[in-house]
């Protein structure tokens, strides 16, 4: 999971503020920035704050212009956590002080208890938390959602800080529940808390595909998929006209690598193939390319259209027509590439190519 740490003095997102009676100008450090968004400001300042006012400050949380150019990406989920502020600012002191947050020699009383996060609500997907609240428990976590289809770019926060008081110098109103008054020894310390904005999850308009060139040379992967997906079998062709791939261990006999290693314009006797028959090679590639993609990650009723009209043109299609296939599926086969491979099918492995050429059943393919 991506995080953008905006560390700020004067409480979350960086926020610390003198509790109470004092100011202090408060500036951001160490601003980690995750590629999908962008957070402005990297500054919320609560210069000055007393007993009881509540205080307003925008947070801007966008899809970055990268994100918005990019042509496979829909839409990231994110998160607001609270940290307590180390006050030395690093990863062990960060680490240190989410274990001893009462360390106040090392770590600052925490402000995140006051601090509430409210969303814009336009539109209703993002969740907030009101103040008074206790920054570890999941329900303190406030949760965000940008997409380009929802035309949702832009979410606008407001960050309220709801200053306490002291226990026995609260207004007799009392709206600070007396589980959050401070102990009166914290009076004139300088307050603080970190908003974390972490991205839990990035969606893309299209499925993730790979290359004849991926799939032919991760030996143990494809083999895997072929087996747990397709049964261990996958037909091409249609009618009279079928050839049925199979993936048997040992040199020479599978006829899954040899659809990828056989040679496309001879035979393995050295021959010359038919000018259809090279053209039902061309396509005989992109098939099972397209075959083990959509086993894998699934595909659209477009693409699954798409491979039975090339399963009819492998059988008794012309060269133009079998050509004109083999370079639709080529596109979609490439369409994917960028898109990581889902957790669940990993690990993904190292390529194999001399592997696979010599489990190549390539005298099957003599006559596709």
């Amino acid at each position: 999971m991506k995080k953008i740490l905006l560390i700020v003095a004067a409480g979350a997102i960086g926020l610390m503020a003198y509790a109470l009676t004092n100011s202090r100008p408060v500036s951001a450090w160490n601003v980690n920035i995750d590629t999908n968004l962008s957070v402005s400001p990297a500054v919320i300042s609560f210069a000055t704050v007393f007993p009881g006012e509540i205080n307003f400050r925008p947070l801007n949380i966008n899809l970055s212009q990268n994100f918005i150019r990019s042509s496979i990406h829909d839409d990231v989920e994110y998160r607001i956590l609270q940290k307590t502020k180390p006050r030395e600012d690093s990863a062990s002191e960060r680490a240190y002080c989410a274990e001893n947050p009462n360390d106040y020699e090392r770590c600052y009383p925490s402000l995140c208890p006051y601090l509430s996060k409210e969303p814009d609500g336009q539109p209703a997907n993002d969740t907030g938390v009101p103040a008074f609240h206790d920054p570890s428990a999941p329900t303190s976590i406030a949760l965000g959602r940008l997409a380009k289809s929802e035309n949702d770019t832009d979410d606008h926060w407001v960050i309220d800080l709801h200053s306490p008081c002291f226990r026995g110098q609260c207004d007799q109103r009392n709206e600070v529940p007396p589980e959050y008054q401070l102990d009166p020894s914290l009076n004139g310390e300088l307050f603080g808390c970190d908003l974390v904005v972490e991205v839990t999850n990035v969606s893309y308009v299209s499925a993730p595909t790979r290359t004849q060139g991926f799939w032919k040379t991760r030996t143990a992967f494809t083999s895997r998929i072929f087996q747990d997906y397709l049964g261990g079998t996958m037909n091409v062709g249609s009618g009279s006209h079928i050839r049925t791939i199979t993936n048997l261990t040992g040199n020479r006999q599978s006829r899954l690598f040899g659809a990828y290693y056989a040679s496309i314009p001879k035979k393995t006797n050295n021959s010359n193939r038919l000018a259809i028959d090279q053209a039902r090679m061309r396509l005989l590639q992109q098939l099972v390319t397209a075959k083990l993609n959509c086993a894998a990650f699934g595909c659209s009723a477009s693409i699954q259209t798409l491979i039975t009209n090339a399963d009819s043109a492998y059988a008794t299609g012309t060269v133009a027509s079998m050509d004109a296939l083999a370079g639709q599926l080529d596109a979609y086969n490439n369409s994917g590439d960028p898109i990581p491979i889902p957790a669940s099918l990993q690990p993904i492995g190292s390529s194999t190519p001399s592997q696979s050429s010599q489990r190549a059943n390539k005298v099957f393919w003599n006559n596709p």
